[in-house]
């Protein structure tokens, strides 16, 4: 019986500490501005999981964005996932920019890729 209350007790506390991470990872609005921002820039990196799937794109002045898309599952529903995006593809993101700090990153509401726009926060827009 102590076995399985030990267990018990590293599956709760693992459950908790993952929870809390990915609560405080997930951050909202708070950090960006209020006013629109669109960043139409070349595709260096890409990193689609959790917590916000992530494009790294090259402006061109040569500064590189962190630009957040959405959690992979609002992602896939607006239909945008890995298969959409290669390094190398000029995309235009629209959303906003983090406010604090001097920093190249922004929150993405929509994103175009090619001739097709993904609306990945469909309530913002």
């Amino acid at each position: 019986m102590t076995i399985i209350k030990t267990a018990l007790k590293i599956l709760c506390g693992t459950a908790l500490a993952l929870f809390t991470s990915v609560v405080a990872a997930h951050h909202g609005w708070s950090w960006y501005g209020n006013e629109p921002f669109e960043l139409t820039a070349e595709v260096v990196e890409t990193h689609f999981g959790n917590p916000h799937d992530r494009l790294t794109l090259k402006d061109s002045d040569g500064n590189e964005w962190d630009v957040l898309l959405s959690p992979p599952g609002r992602s896939r529903r607006a239909g945008f996932t890995e298969a959409n995006v290669n390094v190398g593809d000029i995309v235009t993101s629209y959303g906003h920019r983090r406010s604090e700090g001097n920093n190249f990153e922004m929150k993405t509401e929509r994103i175009r890729v090619g001739d097709k726009l993904y609306n990945l926060y469909p309530n913002r827009s």
